[in-house]
């Protein structure tokens, strides 16, 4: 008679025999299922609207078509996403009307830009856009708030040749303000792009407040996007106190705020892969995506942290 318990062996053994028949299953399966392909679905492109309107300059009004996610990109399919071909109308609540005019850009992605030669903006003033393109029509309206006032500025030192502009700008006592701030770089040799917060709420008050340009990347798509970066060697956010720094402070509605800000968030979601934007892009396009917003702009000014020679 054996010293081993048979049932004591069986019960060991079994539970081994029963994982190894589950793995050679789940192989013999495996062999078998075919090779599964996403079919990509059908995508509806829609017109995308880049515009904007200051007061006392001339309405602007890029056009493209939007493309899916993931599409193939090559230098024809980005050619047929320009919208050159567009019936722009520009109208304002004084009663103005205008069929916009298409100009080249070539410094700028599209380098096509529809713009007014005639209607300027104004504060205070409602200008709408109707867009008539391969047989679709899209709406779109904003108003230009009153520009912010300035009262000073000055270059706020973190290192002994290194820092950032400042400017004091005037709270409104019966309303909030929505400031978006625009920066161009001379010596990283840009185009005038926002400011890395994009638009700033200012509540109501009867103060001054003195609102910091932190450097920040142009986001540049154009024939010169590899140009060779100034800054890529300095601390972030920091500009060399001998560069000129040219800032154009303005204000817009609550509806552009919240669309400027709608696109921020998207982007820190593509710099970053561990944050996500869950609201989305929004947008003030009837009929299509993007954004037409009024600007209301004071006088542009340079801030330089270089002590001015006698």
């Amino acid at each position: 008679m054996s010293c081993i318990s048979y049932t004591g062996w069986s019960a060991g053994n079994k539970k081994m025999l029963y994982l190894v028949g589950i793995f050679l299953a789940a192989c013999l399966l495996s062999s078998c299922v075919k090779e599964v392909e996403i079919e990509p679905q059908p995508y509806n492109r829609k017109v995308v609207v880049d515009g904007f309107i200051e007061n006392g300059r001339y309405a602007q009004v890029f056009l493209t078509m939007s493309t899916p996610f993931l599409d193939e990109y090559d230098s024809v399919s980005i050619r047929k996403s320009f919208l050159n071909q567009a019936k722009v109308i520009l109208r304002s609540s004084l009663g103005e009307e205008e069929v916009l005019t298409l100009f080249m850009r070539d410094s700028f992605f599209p380098p096509f830009v529809y713009r007014s030669v005639n209607i300027r903006g104004m504060v205070g003033v409602e200008y709408s856009l109707e867009i008539e393109v391969a047989g679709r029509k899209v709406y779109a309206s904003t108003t230009i708030p009153q520009p912010p006032i300035i009262w000073n500025t000055r270059f706020t030192y973190v290192t002994d040749s290194t820092g950032y502009p400042e400017y004091m700008i005037s709270l409104r006592s019966d309303a909030v303000q929505y400031v978006y701030t625009r920066v161009q770089s001379v010596f990283a040799d840009e185009n005038l792009h926002p400011v890395r917060e994009g638009s700033i709420r200012l509540d109501a008050g009867n103060e001054f407040g003195w609102i910091s340009v932190y450097r920040v990347k142009e986001r540049r798509i154009s024939a010169g996007s590899n140009y060779d970066n100034f800054y890529k060697e300095y601390p972030p956010l920091q500009y060399d106190h001998r560069d000129r720094v040219l800032i154009v402070p303005g204000t817009v509605d609550s509806i552009s705020h919240e669309i400027i800000n709608s696109l921020f968030d998207d982007w820190g979601s593509n710099d970053n892969p561990f944050r996500f934007n869950d609201s989305g892009i929004k947008s003030n396009i009837e009929g299509g995506i993007g954004l037409w917003i009024g600007i209301g702009v004071n006088n542009a000014f340079v801030v330089s942290g270089e002590v001015p020679q006698e």
